[in-house]
């Protein structure tokens, strides 16, 4: 028998979500009934039908299109909008998209795995054909309902080792920031980053950043940007005092810029009292009133090479074999934020 339908729903016309609620499955498998796509079960499928008949549910015409077909549409997940990187990158995806004859729904995440989750589902409703993750919190399921939907996946920017990937060596990129400032005579170095790093880049970043230190034999420092959000009172002490910190290694541009506001706020010169580095090469760090040293990121080979990868599988969907990762290599670009350390006592 079909399920019996509850007494009110979560809008006038039934949704999606509310044949998934009755069908006890997820929005992603009643699209991927509704599409003919995907691996489901004979029981599920009975039951996601049962439930639709039960409802009325009628898919809307763009619904009903794309149960014939696939779209043209790729999603673009990114975990930080406000960070430049990711703006620059979502402007460049679109541009080639775009010459493939391609259109993108771009989704913010804030960095939170329930919102990546749920912007997977609303992407895979829409049928899309692809789908390019600037950012990935490196939750299997993800890429587990993205497969079983047959939705090709690239990891732009980020190492992902179960999915195409194009990313560069974040460890050798934070190694060469650490070096520099060595160079200039700095000892004193901290490493800065965030909860909105992505989970894997914020540990080889610092795993490049400690195993430089180590190998100077200096002590490594994390230090946690968001600390710092409700007042300078820390970071005042970190920049104070016989053992203050002359350097930072931020784990990324946006980190970096912060960074300096906070210090210029408490009286601290950079690069006269601290030298600061950051990591990503954006344009907002390029400013002549910034002028911030860092590891930027080839940014137009990171796409080119992800919109490959993505246009592949596109074109060969049963294509078998491990993933393909490419590992591209920062580049170090000095700037006015660096400058010698302080004279050895």
């Amino acid at each position: 028998m079909p399920p019996e339908a509850p007494p009110h729903w979560s809008s006038q016309r039934p949704t999606i979500r509310d044949v998934a609620n009755l069908s006890g499955v997820s929005k992603s498998t009643v699209s991927n009934v509704l599409r003919g796509a995907g691996r489901v079960s004979g029981s599920t499928r009975s039951r996601v039908l049962e439930s639709i008949e039960a409802l009325g549910y009628r898919p809307n015409s763009l619904a009903r299109d794309l149960v014939r077909r696939r779209s043209n549409t790729v999603g673009v997940l990114l975990g930080d909008l406000a960070n430049t990187f990711y703006a620059e990158l979502v402007k460049l995806l679109e541009l080639r998209i775009s010459e493939a004859a391609h259109t993108t729904i771009v989704c913010n995440t804030d960095g939170r795995l329930e919102l990546e989750r749920a912007r997977v589902e609303m992407l895979l409703e829409r049928a899309v054909s692809g789908v390019v993750m600037l950012q990935f919190s490196g939750d299997a399921s993800v890429l587990d309902e993205l497969a079983a939907a047959g939705v090709p996946v690239v990891v732009v920017s980020c190492w992902e080792e179960r999915a195409d990937c194009v990313a560069v060596d974040d460890r050798a990129g934070m190694a060469a920031a650490v070096e520099h400032l060595h160079g200039l005579g700095h000892r004193r170095i901290a490493h800065v980053s965030s909860h909105l790093v992505e989970d894997s880049t914020r540990a080889a970043r610092y795993a490049g950043y400690e195993r430089a230190m180590r190998s100077h034999k200096l002590e490594p420092l994390m230090l946690d940007a968001d600390d710092w959000e409700g007042g300078v009172a820390r970071l005042r002490a970190a920049v104070t005092g016989p053992d203050r910190l002359t350097a930072f290694a931020a784990a990324n541009d946006l980190i970096a810029v912060r960074l300096i506001d906070r210090l210029e706020s408490i009286g601290v010169r950079v690069p006269g009292d601290v030298s600061v580095v950051g990591f990503d090469g954006t344009d907002l760090g390029a400013h002549s009133r910034i002028g911030l040293t860092t590891v930027a990121q080839p940014r137009s080979r990171l796409i080119a090479e992800g919109v490959g990868l993505l246009l592949e599988q596109m074109r060969d969907p049963g294509r078998s074999g491990a993933p393909r990762h490419v590992r591209l290599a920062p580049e170090l670009v000095v700037r006015a934020s660096t400058a010698p350390g302080p004279e050895p006592e």
